[in-house]
């Protein structure tokens, strides 16, 4: 060990003065993500050392869940790649240590779920204790107007400003990727109603959307994970162009082979339409909350928008269309349509 670091670890705040680009093991939170699944794959490719964390449950569906193979399946092509993969739950702090001990970089996909900012607090503490250096977070955008009146944007922005304090006491450097709407997003909450009934459920009243695609927001955090100096302690707000539901029904039709219908609810009547599908109650409230901003028309507002994404990527994003037909960045078990 160098001197610096030596002394880094007895004085709080040195260890940025000793800043080490190399990534060391990172620690993925989410196998099974859209997002931490790409990543994983991406670090494995490239040689790097990788330890990905899946939740239990997943791997303890019920008897004659059509996912009942999803987590195992995921875990096994990681570990043919060379991935350490492990149990972890955000809820369980007990976890902690053992997955982070000998990890220098996290890249960390946080679910937005009753008590998680407490769990996210816990978490960010351990990584001091055990000396990470490098934190890569993927949040919802900096804006104040969806702060103020989406229960996820303000969850995720409060935890990023936790976060942005580590440096002050820590050697832990970040790098938040604050994201718009994922592409995915709809495909995974209404999955059943598109390829059962052919129907895209929305409340957006033809207003445009910020749909940001999943492989462009892992390929962004390759870019940092591969020159971690010059993405340190920096937000991104990653956007892209706005794009009506109406379109998006379009897109869908064209992926599936066959017509989706775009079903455009009164606010309330949405909400009774999510809470039918059986999400759980703070996913309702979620859902519902988007939905509301994105009739406002905040998406379309110019101001809204940045060129961090096309900087970062070195080229212009995915359109919807280019994200569904892209099958091969998909996970195995999870293809759409």
């Amino acid at each position: 060990m160098s001197l610096g670091k030596a002394i880094a670890d007895v004085i709080p705040g040195v260890g940025k003065f000793t800043f080490d680009a190399h990534l060391g093991t990172t620690f993925i939170t989410s196998g099974t993500g859209v997002t931490g699944y790409r990543v994983a794959m991406g670090l494995l490719e490239r040689g790097q050392k990788v330890r990905v964390g899946i939740w239990k449950g997943e791997r303890e569906l019920g008897p004659g869940s059509k996912d009942k193979n999803f987590a195992d399946n995921i875990a096994d092509l990681l570990e043919s790649k060379g991935a350490e993969v492990v149990d972890f739950d955000w809820t369980d702090a007990a976890c902690y240590a053992p997955v982070l001990k000998d990890v220098k970089t996290v890249f960390c996909t946080l679910p937005h779920m009753e008590a998680h900012a407490d769990a996210f607090t816990e978490f960010v503490k351990s990584c001091k204790e055990r000396k990470v250096e490098h934190f890569i977070k993927v949040s919802f955008l900096h804006n104040t107007t969806y702060r103020s009146n989406v229960p996820f944007a303000y969850f995720h922005n409060t935890c990023d400003e936790y976060l942005m304090l580590a440096p002050k006491t820590s050697r832990i450097s970040y790098t938040i990727l604050a994201t718009s709407h994922l592409m995915s997003t709809p495909l995974l909450h209404q999955g059943e109603g598109l390829t059962k009934e052919h129907k895209y459920v929305t409340a957006s009243y033809g207003m445009g959307v910020n749909y940001v695609s999943p492989n462009d927001l892992a390929e962004a955090a390759m870019v940092v994970l591969s020159d971690l100096k010059k993405h340190r302690n920096k937000v991104y707000n990653l956007t892209n162009r706005p794009i009506t539901d109406r379109e998006v029904a379009q897109c869908l039709t064209k992926a599936y082979g066959s017509e989706i219908q775009h079903v455009e609810l009164g606010y309330h009547d949405y909400v009774k339409d999510v809470k039918a599908r059986g999400l759980p109650h703070w996913l309702v409230k979620d859902s519902a909350a988007f939905e509301k901003m994105k009739a406002s028309g905040i998406d379309e507002d110019p101001h809204t928008y940045t060129k961090d994404l096309q900087n970062l990527l070195g080229r212009k994003p995915e359109s919807f269309g280019d994200y569904l037909a892209n099958k091969a960045s998909q996970r195995p078990g999870r293809t759409f349509p």
